[in-house]
């Protein structure tokens, strides 16, 4: 109810009284103040009825919670042909888990992207909200992978019992595993096609069209590949060839050490394609299914990798480190998944049309690696000793390690 049908609802009391009592339009006029105050009276008790309607009921733990829609969204379509599976109720209570914690990581996800976007944005300050997002996606993501060995407590035969029942449904169909996977930033080259299908055949209109906002939207990719070259121009302004040549001046220093054991010794040709914009390029932008770090951000993460400790660069170390944990995890996800549906179904096909384990595997590669390049800088540390003492890099007096261009 509205505010003004309160007054019309009061003044129709008003004229029904008049009209019960057989009062004429003239009477009432004589006693228009009267009148006046039996109206003011009706519409505060009309108010004040409207107020206790539209307050809100008790908020309890189960109103707040909405639990009576939460668990009462387990329908088993086994009971509903008459024929109850009992495992059935886990098979759900675990997808709809998967799908909970799906939300909380685009949750986060959208928010660590919106950090590092910030106009003003500074390392000092952004990077703890950012690596508290990246680390809370991390542990759930540690704990969906837990809940496939509670659903591998269900065994294949009982599985078989309802799994008919399922028709054609499949979480080839979940949506929000596909927007994490293009929030994240996988290249969509990089999926694997289903009988010539892609993810978004299978999705209703509003998915799809959720699913293409998510394509264009900003990836974390993205995001980081930019922060990254701005730590790398921010913190080689001056000159950015004189931390090249460090590198370079380093890396023989290494190869000229008699005392290291033959295969520990330096890879220089490795080192040489990755000191020159032109070497680099062909080193790693040849992959058309995957993201490429630009030359200044590649070396953005290996400046930030080399000098890890340096309290300028601890916070933005945590920061990569926790991409990959993402990183490693998500493809641990694919990979529990694969298992857990070999256990499952063997090599049948899949309820969604697919090939089941064979296109599972698929996705398990690692053109799937979305930060596979922070993976490999791994090659590119060197040893302290053979570090030169100064170090090639100056951090601005304001005491930021990136500055937006």
């Amino acid at each position: 109810m509205q505010l003004r049908d309160c007054f019309i609802a009061a003044l129709g009391v008003v004229v029904f009284i008049c009209i019960q009592q057989g009062i004429s339009w003239v009477t009432i006029f004589d006693s228009v103040n009267e009148y006046i105050l039996l109206f003011t009276f009706l519409t505060i008790a009309v108010i004040l009825v409207y107020v206790k309607m539209s307050e809100r009921p008790k908020l309890t733990y189960e109103t707040y919670l909405r639990l009576d829609k939460v668990l009462d969204s387990q329908y088993l379509e086994s009971e509903a042909a008459g024929n109850r599976v009992d495992e059935e109720h886990l098979f759900i209570i675990v997808h709809q888990a998967f799908e909970i914690w799906f939300k909380q990581i685009l949750e986060d996800l959208g928010g660590v992207i919106t950090t590092f976007q910030i106009p003003d944005f500074d390392d000092r300050k952004h990077l703890s909200t950012i690596t508290k997002k990246l680390g809370r996606i991390a542990l759930i993501l540690k704990l969906v992978v837990q809940h496939f060995e509670i659903l591998e407590t269900m065994p294949p035969a009982v599985f078989l019992n309802f799994r008919k029942y399922l028709k054609s449904g499949s979480g080839f169909e979940s949506l929000q595993f596909r927007l994490i996977e293009n929030r994240f930033g996988l290249q969509q080259l990089a999926r694997e096609a289903v009988k010539g299908q892609v993810y978004k055949d299978k999705l209703n209109s509003t998915q799809k069209m959720k699913a293409v906002e998510s394509e264009e939207e900003p990836s974390l990719f993205t995001v980081v590949k930019n922060w990254l070259k701005n730590v790398f121009t921010t913190c080689t302004e001056r000159d950015s060839q004189n931390y090249l040549s460090s590198i370079n001046t380093a890396v023989s220093k290494w190869a000229k050490d008699e005392n290291t054991d033959e295969n520990q010794k330096v890879d220089k040709d490795a080192f040489e394609q990755i000191l020159t914009k032109e070497t680099y390029k062909g080193l790693y932008d040849e992959d058309e299914k995957r993201h490429s770090l630009s030359f200044e951000a590649f070396h953005g993460a290996l400046l930030i990798s080399l000098y890890q400790d340096e309290p300028e660069f601890q916070m933005a170390y945590m920061t990569l480190k926790l991409i990959m944990d993402v990183d490693c995890l998500i493809s641990k996800w694919r990979h529990t998944h694969v298992l857990m549906v070999h256990r499952m179904l063997g090599r049948k096909m899949g309820t969604g049309g697919s090939s089941g384990y064979d296109y599972l595997k698929s996705t398990n590669q690692d053109t799937y690696r979305v930060f596979i390049e922070l993976f490999n800088l791994s090659a590119f540390l060197i040893p302290d000793e053979y570090k030169a003492e100064r170090k090639p890099y100056t951090i601005p007096k304001c005491g930021k390690i990136s500055s937006p261009n």
